[in-house]
């Protein structure tokens, strides 16, 4: 016969009431681990948004330093031309009277429209005479912060144009702040000036 002791009896109680409080403390730990998630959802969507804040700004500034670039340009391209390039009697293209001029060389199919919608977007486009030679040219102008692949092509493309509707030595230019090493030797080997504008 088995006699059984008080403690022995209570066990199961005990283990019972163990069990009950581990199970408590384990859904308190959930909650917890649940809040912490959330919490995390929360600081990853404020970071989301923070960040999308900054890249709009970033967007902004650009912009910003590339409208101050290109006031200082228009304001100084004739002295940066005289002093780069070597152009004497510089005057600066009117797009108005240039897009009266390029309708006319639409209209007897010398370029297509397409041509000339790229021409017009052209920054500058200054006419003179070249200091070395005497001769008039045209000089087709992009003007970028941070000159890259995109203005190169370009440039070039539109002083294309151009040579086909003047029948003149069309100089292509980019003037911007900042230009890698890669692309000055690029510059150098597709004919096409650079002038980096200092603060």
């Amino acid at each position: 016969m088995l006699i059984l002791t008080k403690e022995l009896l209570e066990l199961p109680v005990k283990f019972e009431e163990f069990r009950r409080e581990v199970n408590q403390r384990f859904e308190e730990v959930d909650k917890r681990l649940e809040k912490l998630e959330k919490g995390q959802v929360e600081i990853k969507e404020r970071q989301d948004k923070m960040e999308e804040i900054l890249k709009r700004h970033e967007i902004s500034i650009q912009e910003l330093k590339g409208w101050q670039l290109e006031h200082k340009v228009f304001i100084n391209i004739c002295s940066y031309l005289g002093s780069y390039i070597g152009i004497r009697k510089c005057k600066i293209k009117d797009k108005s009277e240039l897009l009266e001029e390029l309708d006319e060389y639409v209209e007897k199919g010398i370029i297509t429209e397409e041509e000339e919608n790229d021409v017009i977007e052209l920054d500058l486009i200054v006419s003179g005479i070249l200091k070395e030679t005497k001769e008039e040219v045209y000089v087709a102008i992009e003007i970028s912060y941070k000159i890259g692949n995109y203005d190169i092509e370009r440039v070039i493309r539109r002083k294309e144009i151009l040579e086909k509707v003047y029948k003149k030595k069309v100089i292509p230019l980019i003037i911007g702040k900042e230009i890698s090493n890669k692309l000055k030797s690029k510059l150098k080997k597709l004919n096409v000036e650079f002038v980096l504008v200092k603060d």
